[in-house]
């Protein structure tokens, strides 16, 4: 591999974990701002989401978090086969490759936890907490 393809692929990768990172910091962001609005029910004041709205908002933002997670997926799997090529150690990249592939099914239930509840009046807490699957 070409020093000059090399480093396109480093970036590549790399650039690809910025990105990844930043839409994790929108879907904590967004997660924070359901969370805080169910505190204000729990305490009987005025919310600024209504129950429907938190529903549309924490599945779309499961929505997110799972596409996030394979995004992360296939950026490991990028860097295992880089890794490969270079003819390096590529065991604590395989490990990166299975914790994604566990974190993909902790995204699918975290996903169907919502859209199980989607039709239900009342948004549960459940719905809300762990942003990050």
């Amino acid at each position: 591999m070409s020093n000059e393809r090399s480093i396109e692929t480093e970036l590549k990768i790399i650039d690809g974990q910025l990105l990844g990172c930043l839409l994790y910091i929108v879907s904590l962001i967004i997660s924070i701002i359901v969370i805080y609005n169910q505190r204000k029910k729990a305490l009987n004041q005025n919310t600024f989401i209504t129950d429907q709205e938190s529903q549309t908002i924490a599945l779309a933002n499961k929505i997110l978090i799972l596409l996030l997670i394979v995004w992360f997926l296939y950026l490991n799997y990028e860097s295992y086969q880089y890794t490969k090529s270079l003819n390096q150690d590529t065991s604590a990249i395989e490990l990166q490759i299975v914790a994604s592939i566990l974190a993909v099914a902790g995204g699918l239930i975290g996903l169907y936890v919502v859209s199980t509840n989607f039709q239900n009046t009342s948004f549960q807490i459940a719905e809300s907490e762990n942003p990050e699957l």
